[in-house]
């Protein structure tokens, strides 16, 4: 508990765990220890964004505090942490799309570009940058001896992700001169990775970053591309969050963009790496890369399945 004391220097609360993470509890304050590889300005940029959407209703925010020498990082056996504060608060009931929609039309609003957790415009810069590192790890998996089943598997389909990024890089180089836009594609508070977070009982501000709702919409559906059965959920879901927050042509685009993108073979890829020789790791990269089929048949049809007619909207999809 040592941590705590850095922040709370007289702490004698008690610990509970919420949701896996584990809680300090004092005077109805929940207080969570976090670790952090950010500098202390992305911090202080997140606990302006907490503050705003406070201010605008959102009281489950956990916001970033600072420590009693005056910083939100800091330091204890040569790792870094941060603090987050928060207080429950109930809320209402109801379906992840209208929440997720509803976030947007308020977060939407905040009125300053953050410095340095903005990605907001930098989709490929950033997606050349990520192929290029996983093209340098591409390379030296090929030069390890001996390797796992998984390296091999991993070495046999890695150019597959390397066709992908370059394809959502080149879809967003294509879009980048869109017109068509509305006040929903401003930058926005959104999440690295949008996992239902507004559906729990704490929003944990470390999670933001400031970007296109359309980076949340991609995260939100995307596991539903990897069933069989999961075009007609992806369509109710779109068509429920466009009653509260329409896309434009420019936001359709955006989500279909991202959503050509791997990320989620990249990021089992990175959470991976120190997991090259277990068995299990083989299996559920095998599996993934056998859901890659509903993937891509979903990809294939995305726009007709949402009823978005391609030629009338001047839309460009890819021919898979």
């Amino acid at each position: 508990m040592s941590v705590i004391y850095q922040y709370i220097e007289h702490f004698n609360g008690k610990v509970v765990k919420i949701d896996k993470r584990e809680a300090y509890v004092l005077d109805n304050f929940y207080y969570f220890i976090l670790p952090t590889g950010e500098s202390e300005q992305a911090h202080l940029e997140r606990e302006w964004l907490a503050s705003y959407l406070e201010q605008q209703n959102y009281l489950r925010v956990a916001k970033p505090i600072k420590s009693i020498n005056g910083s939100f990082v800091t330091q204890d056996q040569d790792k870094s942490y941060v603090c987050l504060q928060a207080m429950k608060h109930p809320y209402e009931i109801k379906n992840s799309e209208t929440r997720l929609a509803e976030f947007h039309q308020v977060a939407i609003g905040y009125p300053y570009m953050p410095r340095f957790i903005s990605v907001y415009g930098s989709w490929q810069s950033l997606w050349e940058d990520k192929l290029t590192l996983f093209e340098a790890y591409y390379q030296n998996q090929l030069d390890m001896r001996p390797v796992s089943r998984y390296q091999r598997l991993l070495v046999d389909t890695f150019p597959y992700l390397i066709g992908l990024t370059e394809n959502a890089i080149q879809y967003v180089q294509e879009i980048n001169h869109e017109t068509r836009f509305t006040e929903m594609d401003q930058g926005c508070i959104t999440f690295q990775r949008y996992t239902n977070q507004l559906d729990k009982p704490f929003i944990f501000s470390n999670e933001f970053i400031f970007d296109h709702p359309a980076r949340d919409i991609a995260e939100y559906i995307r596991p539903l591309l990897f069933r069989k059965d999961g075009k007609q959920q992806i369509v109710e879901i779109l068509q429920t969050y466009e009653k509260t927050s329409p896309l434009s042509v420019f936001g359709w685009e955006l989500l279909y963009a991202r959503l050509i993108l791997p990320i989620h073979l990249f990021d089992f890829i990175d959470r991976s790496s120190n997991y090259f020789d277990k068995e299990e790791t083989y299996l559920n990269y095998r599996q993934m890369l056998d859901n890659q089929l509903y993937y891509e048949e979903q990809l294939r049809t995305f726009f007709k399945d949402n009823k978005i007619d391609v030629f009338k909207n001047r839309i460009h999809q890819l021919d898979w």
